[in-house]
């Protein structure tokens, strides 16, 4: 039985991951630094670009909103696809198949709780706070604030498949996870790659709402792993 990388031995072991993937954020600054690039306009105008500083309050209160309905839309629409891709591999490999793909995949599940409502409770908010700052805000700020910005500059149709490319290599890289768990799932994160990066462009390079519903679709998930155990 092949196994894959285990990130989530327990909960801090998965937080400190998710605090590693602010790597995505540091690269691309060093990037800029060795260009001699001004990093704090860099940084800022990679989240908001500058025809978007204009934004009063009540326009950003309403780009969360949609973040957060669009996030919710990922997870159901996330499920639907994650079924559809399940039934068209054991249709056509086999249950064994997918099995062994599914058991390659990168464990983001930590063990159960110990059974104490305030520990769970602690789990959950602090869980969602690390993903919004961490994997939500870094995985944006490269893939979708950088990468896709670099590379629509020749061409958008190509930005949005070569930065959704990456994004999925990312999450399931051969070598890291065996290639039936590649090729198993490749087309879910390429899928949300293009979405993200379609969302990413509607709002003209404004990373906001891109960001919120990044992060609460990995935050419902991760309050949906923890809920049922109170």
């Amino acid at each position: 039985m092949i196994m894959g990388l285990d990130i989530a031995s327990s909960a801090g072991s998965y937080f400190l991951f998710c605090a590693a993937e602010l790597i995505f954020i540091a690269i691309p600054m060093i990037v800029f630094k060795l260009q001699k690039k001004d990093l704090k306009y860099e940084f800022r105008h990679r989240i908001i670009p500058n025809e978007m500083l204009h934004r009063n309050f009540w326009f950003r209160v309403a780009d969360i909103i949609m973040g957060i309905f669009i996030g919710v839309f990922f997870y159901y629409f996330g499920g639907l696809l994650a079924f559809t891709i399940k039934k068209v591999v054991v249709d056509t490999k086999g249950d064994e198949y997918y099995d062994t793909a599914l058991e390659g995949s990168v464990n983001t599940t930590p063990p159960p709780p110990p059974p104490d409502p305030l520990l769970i409770w602690t789990l959950i908010i602090v869980g969602v706070i690390v993903i919004f700052i961490t994997v939500a805000f870094a995985e944006e700020f490269c893939f979708r604030g950088v990468l896709l910005k670099e590379f629509n500059h020749k061409n958008k149709v190509l930005g949005v498949i070569l930065s959704s490319a990456l994004f999925m290599l990312y999450h399931v890289f051969p070598g890291i996870v065996p290639w039936s768990t590649f090729l198993t799932f490749w087309l879910y994160y390429f899928a949300f790659g293009v979405l993200l990066s379609l969302i990413t462009i509607f709002q003209k390079g404004d990373l906001i709402v891109s960001i919120v519903a990044h992060g609460t679709f990995n935050s419902i998930i991760w309050i949906m792993l923890y809920i049922r155990y109170l």
